[in-house]
């Protein structure tokens, strides 16, 4: 009934494989869990999880080329055999033991694609190098889900997060951009917005646990906005929603940080 579904870069993926294997053994309908090594280059962190799948009879498929993140979501999504598609991050972990449970559900809803909340670890000291990443998510990523923001839902879909029926996946894929990495889970959402598709925002956390070093997320910032910044000259109906300036030249943008 569902497909629990996992790209995988250089990250190891036992706490959370573990997590899914003892949740779904309580679940009462069918599940899958199919992980994407999306080409790693750390080939101890790929034989450790290859090794995990396959005593815990789990999949794990290993891609010859790097593909980026919508491209190996796309592929994962083609290899899955159920009705609902689970997309999780590699580096997130299920906030409650109930996690699968409460997707499972909604699978009778008229709710086409359901999106779970994200949540940031208080028990934990952030490192100096490591704090502009956390700081960010625990103030908007935490906060963006909330429904009395004013804003439409669709723009706090979060991939790393979700559940949609296949069949509405496959007609609306997950776009793949000029860079690979930015914006892509608003795009997804504004495209499902466009084409009427019901998302509904729920309660059902993880936890990011892969905070990234303050100087690998401003370069990840940088990127993104360049991203926006493209798709925005493509189709400014589109992004309406986004907060930025309307951009006539890109070849004249340049980011400083300050």
């Amino acid at each position: 009934m569902i497909s629990i579904l996992v790209p995988v870069y250089n990250y190891s993926i036992i706490n959370l494989g573990k997590e899914l294997v003892k949740q779904g053994a309580e679940l009462n309908v069918t599940y899958e869990v199919l992980f994407l090594d999306d080409a790693s280059v750390n080939h101890e962190i790929t034989k450790s999880n290859q090794l995990f799948c396959a005593k815990n009879n789990l999949t794990y498929i290993i891609s010859e080329e790097n593909l980026g993140r919508a491209k190996a979501r796309n592929l994962l999504a083609q290899k899955a055999n159920y009705e609902w598609l689970v997309f999780m991050d590699s580096d997130v972990i299920p906030a409650t033991s109930s996690y699968l449970k409460t997707f499972v559900s909604f699978i009778h809803c008229e709710s086409q694609v359901l999106s779970g909340t994200i949540l940031y670890r208080r028990n934990l000291e952030q490192t100096i190098q490591k704090s502009l990443r956390w700081k960010y998510g625990v103030t908007y990523e935490e906060t963006s889900l909330k429904k009395n923001s004013g804003n439409s839902n669709y723009l706090y879909l979060k991939t790393a997060n979700i559940m949609i029926r296949k069949s509405i996946f496959h007609s609306i894929p997950f776009p793949v951009l000029e860079r690979n990495y930015g914006y892509e889970d608003t795009m997804f959402g504004l495209t499902l917005e466009a084409n009427t598709i019901k998302l509904e925002l729920i309660e059902n956390p993880v936890y990011h646990e892969g905070i990234e070093s303050n100087h690998i997320f401003l370069n990840k910032t940088e990127e993104a906005i360049k991203n926006l910044i493209t798709q925005y000259l493509m189709d400014d109906a589109l992004l309406k929603n986004e907060k930025i300036e309307k951009i006539t030249d890109y070849n004249s943008v340049t980011i400083q940080w300050y």
